[in-house]
């Protein structure tokens, strides 16, 4: 079983970066101890994170000053991967769980990786049916407009941390400032406005693909 977690960006009270990565490992302190996996499903202020390998030539002029009227923050994370950004129009999923439960094996992260790209993959394919994963250089999950979900993880203490981030809409902010992935390739969205109450239906499809691929309903 695992518990969902959902908390929206608003402007009176930005959800950042800093602010689920600090609820993710709180999360995995308790599970570690024996506590209930959870699924966080966030909606994130504009950041740009950098994974572990990230050049600064994938970081370009237009970060971190003022886009689209927001600052956007530029911060380093243990991820796995290379640089991207999260913020509004886009939903970031964190399955913080025991890793060996998730993929039956210790050291599973490719497995972990390949359980989470077909999640995104199985939601792509509610909107299109030119969905593919890719491999190597392009990680990710790609339609014929360009790449709408990523993947980045980090295993702690046997704990599976960071995850998967899906495209909703885009925004003025959205992808500005960087070379997404190390790629001079197009980014893709899955739904063509902010329609609200699709944003929160591609959410439920979300959790709801990731669950299934962990066998780990709620």
């Amino acid at each position: 079983m695992m518990k969902i977690e959902v908390h929206r960006n608003c402007l009176t009270q930005p959800w950042t970066y800093s602010l689920l990565d600090q609820r993710q490992r709180e999360i995995a302190r308790a599970v570690a101890s024996g506590g209930e996996p959870t699924l966080l499903l966030s909606e994130l202020a504009p950041v740009i994170t950098q994974g572990r390998r990230t050049p600064e030539s994938d970081l370009l002029p237009l970060a971190p000053p003022l886009l689209g009227g927001s600052p956007t923050q530029v911060i380093q994370i243990d991820r796995g991967g290379l640089a991207t950004y999260h913020g509004p129009g886009q939903w970031v999923a964190f399955p913080v769980h025991p890793l060996e439960s998730s993929v039956g094996d210790p050291r599973g992260v490719r497995k972990i990786i390949c359980k989470l790209l077909e999640a995104a993959a199985q939601v792509g394919r509610n909107y299109s049916n030119d969905v593919e994963i890719r491999s190597g250089a392009e990680l990710g999950v790609w339609n014929s407009r360009g790449k709408f979900a990523a993947v980045g993880v980090h295993i702690e203490n046997g704990i599976l941390l960071h995850g998967l981030a899906v495209n909703g809409f885009q925004t003025p902010q959205s992808f500005q400032g960087l070379r997404p992935c190390g790629l001079d390739l197009p980014v893709s969205y899955l739904l063509s406005d902010s329609n609200e109450s699709e944003f929160l239906k591609l959410k439920d499809q979300i959790a709801e693909a990731i669950l299934q691929s962990l066998g780990a309903r709620a």
